[in-house]
C-alpha cells in the first residue's frame, strides 16, 4: 500500500463489499433459476432421478453435491436463504483466485483492488450471490487458472488443474467454451513469448498437454458412465447436448451476423497481446499477463459469436480475470498521474484510482437494487403457501419448477429454450392433459407458460394468494333460473361450493350438498337455496386449510 491512507480506503470498500453482499442475499428478489435448481436437488433427495423424473438441462454435480444438504435441512419455506448462504464459501474461493492471479501478474496490491473492483461490480455482485450452478462453475475455473500460473509448468501441476477443469464441466457443459479459449490462449502465448525463453521442450508441453486434457474428461466421463450403466444414456445426452442445440435460436438477441465478431476482433487482440508482450521484459509475466489478456480477449467474443443462447452469469468466468488486468493498469495509470503535477496527483498520492472507481461501483450498486426493498420474500411467501396448502403426494402445475417441493404434472421447464421447441412444435404443449391426469389442483405461473396452457389456467384456476391458483371456478346463474347455477368440471378432485357471505345451501347434481363432494370431468348443476353471492366451487383441501378466493378479500361491488 502506498500508505495509511489507502489502506483506509481498502479497508473500508472491503468491508461495505461484504455488508451489502450480506444485506443484498438476505433482500434481492430470488430468480426463478435458482428454484429451479432447487427442484432438481429435492428431487435427488426424494429418490427421483434427474432427466428420467424431472427435467434438467444442466450437467448433474451440482445438484448431487447439495442433495445431501438438502436432506438435512428438509422442506423449509426459507430453503433458498439457507443454500445462498451455504453457497457464501464459494464466493470468497473465488475471491482468492482473483487475489492470487492479480498478484502474479502484477502485485499483492493490485490483487487486493481486483477482489474489492470485482466484488462491487454491479453485475458480478447481483449475479454470483444466487443459488445457481454457475457460482460453483466459476470459481472451479479461477482454481483452474490459479493453479496453471502459480508456478513451472510441470505434469502434476498440470493434472490438477485439468480435473479442475474436470469437476468444471461436471457443473456444466459451458465449459467447452472456456477450455477451448484457454487452450488456444496458451498456443498464442507461447508462440508471443517464446518456448525457448520460457525454457519448454516439446516433448515435456505434450506430457502435460495430454496430462491436462486427460484429467479434464474424467469426471464427465465418470457422470456419463454412471448415467449409461444406470440405462439412461440416451436421456442424459439429449438433456445436455441435443435439447440445448436449438438452430436460429433466440435470433432477436443473437442475429446470425454476429459470427463476424469473433474473426474482426481476434487480430486487434492479437496485436495488443503483442504489445504486452513487448512492454514486459521478464518472459514468466510477459506469458502470465498475456495468457490472461487472451482469455479475457478470446472469450467474450467467441461467447457473442459462437454461443447461441447467452446469459448473464456466463460472464462470472470473465470479470475476475478482467478485474485482475484492470487492477494492474489502473494502479500504473495511478502512479504515472501522481508523479506530474495535475489537479488530481494530490489525491492520487494518497489514494490510488482503483479506490474511486470501486466507490463508484458501490454506488451503483446501491442504486441498482436497493436493499431496502424486500424482493425475496415474494418466494419465501409461495413456498409457505405450497407447504400450508399441499401434500407431498400432490402436483403442481407450475413453469420451472419453483414450487420446489412437490412433483411438476407438465414435464417441460419453461425456460427460453423449451419455450422455442413447444412453439416449434417439437415438444407437445400436454400441459392440460397432464393435470387432468395427475389430478392437479394447485398452478403457480412466475415464469413464462406455453399459450395453450397458459388459457388452461386461467380458465379452470382461481387465484387464492401468494401467486397460488386453486382447481375451480365461479358460478354463474342460468338464463331462466337465478338460483340455477350450470358449470364444467375439468380437474377430478374433491369440491366444495363457498360463498363470499357464509355457508351455502343446496341441490348439487340432484342431491342435497352437505360438503366436500368429489365431482368427475363433465357438466354438473347446482340449485341454491340459500340467499348467498358470488359462488364459486374450488378444491376442497383449500376451503379446509383456509385459502379463500382473492376476489373475496376484495372490496364489495356496490347495488
Amino acid at each position: 500500500m502506498s500508505g495509511p491512507a489507502e489502506f483506509v480506503a481498502a479497508v473500508s470498500l472491503f468491508t461495505l463489499m461484504i455488508v451489502i453482499r450480506l444485506v443484498n442475499m438476505m433482500q434481492s428478489r430470488f430468480d426463478t433459476d435458482e428454484s429451479q435448481h432447487m427442484h432438481v436437488i429435492w428431487a435427488w433427495a426424494r429418490g427421483f432421478i434427474q432427466y428420467r423424473d424431472v427435467f434438467d438441462n444442466h450437467m448433474p454435480l451440482f445438484q448431487i453435491m447439495f442433495a445431501p444438504i438438502f436432506g438435512l435441512i428438509g422442506d423449509r419455506a426459507t430453503i433458498l436463504y439457507w443454500m445462498r448462504f451455504i453457497l457464501l464459501p464459494l464466493y470468497f474461493v473465488a475471491a482468492w483466485c482473483t487475489y492470487r492471479i492479480g498478484e502474479l501478474l502484477f502485485s499483492r496490491r493490485a490483487g487486493l483492488w481486483a477482489i474489492i473492483l470485482t466484488g462491487l461490480y454491479p453485475k458480478y455482485h447481483f449475479i454470483s450471490f444466487e443459488f445457481r450452478t454457475d457460482n460453483l462453475w466459476a470459481p472451479l475455473w479461477l482454481l483452474c487458472v490459479a493453479t496453471l500460473l502459480s508456478g513451472a509448468l510441470t505434469v502434476p501441476r498440470a493434472l490438477i488443474a485439468g480435473l479442475l477443469l474436470g469437476f468444471c464441466f461436471g457443473v456444466s457443459m459451458k465449459t467447452i467454451l472456456l477450455l477451448l479459449t484457454l487452450l488456444v490462449s496458451a498456443v498464442i502465448a507461447l508462440f508471443l513469448v517464446g518456448r525457448k525463453q520460457l525454457g519448454q521442450s516439446w516433448p515435456h508441453l505434450a506430457r502435460c498437454t495430454a496430462a491436462f486434457i486427460g484429467a479434464a474428461a474424467l469426471i464427465p466421463g465418470a457422470i456419463a458412465g454412471a448415467f449409461a450403466v444406470a440405462g439412461l444414456w440416451r436421456d442424459f445426452r439429449y438433456y445436455n447436448f441435443d435439447h440445448n442445440l436449438l438452430p436460429q435460436h433466440d435470433l432477436r438477441n443473437h442475429p446470425p451476423w454476429w459470427i463476424i465478431i469473433f474473426p474482426i476482433t481476434f487480430p486487434l487482440v492479437f496485436y495488443a497481446a503483442r504489445r504486452i508482450v513487448r512492454a514486459v521484459p521478464d518472459s514468466v509475466t510477459a506469458f502470465r499477463r498475456v495468457f490472461i489478456f487472451l482469455i479475457c480477449g478470446l472469450y467474450v467474443p467467441a461467447l457473442h459469436s459462437f454461443w447461441n443462447l447467452r446469459s448473464r452469469q456466463d460472464y462470472l468466468p470473465f470479470y475476475p480475470l478482467a478485474f485482475a488486468l484492470l487492477s494492474g493498469a489502473l494502479l500504473i495509470v495511478s502512479s504515472y498521474l501522481a508523479r506530474h503535477d495535475l489537479h488530481v496527483s494530490h489525491y492520487l498520492r494518497r489514494v490510488p484510482l482503483p479506490a474511486f472507481v470501486a466507490l463508484i461501483d458501490f454506488f451503483f450498486v446501491i442504486v441498482t437494487g436497493p436493499f431496502w426493498i424486500n424482493g425475496a420474500q415474494i418466494e419465501t411467501s409461495l413456498l409457505r403457501g405450497v407447504l400450508r396448502l399441499t401434500d407431498p403426494g400432490d402436483h403442481v402445475l407450475d413453469c420451472k419448477g419453483e414450487t420446489i417441493f412437490r412433483q411438476r404434472c407438465f414435464w417441460p421447464a419453461t425456460e427460453s429454450i423449451m419455450l422455442a421447441r413447444l412453439k416449434r412444435g417439437l415438444v407437445a404443449d400436454n400441459a392440460a392433459e397432464r393435470a387432468v391426469e395427475t389430478q392437479t389442483c394447485v398452478a403457480v405461473m412466475k415464469g413464462r407458460m406455453p399459450p395453450m396452457a397458459k388459457r388452461f389456467i386461467w380458465k379452470n384456476y382461481i387465484p387464492v394468494g401468494n401467486d397460488l391458483k386453486v382447481a375451480g371456478r365461479f358460478l354463474g346463474p342460468s338464463a331462466t333460473d337465478s338460483r340455477r347455477m350450470d358449470f364444467d368440471v375439468v380437474i377430478p378432485a374433491p369440491y366444495k361450493i363457498i360463498a363470499r357471505d357464509g355457508p351455502v345451501k343446496g341441490i348439487l347434481d340432484g342431491t342435497p350438498y352437505d360438503g366436500a363432494r368429489f365431482l368427475a370431468p363433465g357438466s354438473h348443476t347446482f340449485v341454491q337455496t340459500s340467499s348467498r353471492r358470488q359462488l364459486a366451487f374450488l378444491w376442497a383441501q383449500a376451503v379446509d386449510r383456509n385459502f379463500l378466493p382473492e376476489k373475496y378479500s376484495q372490496p364489495r361491488p356496490k347495488g
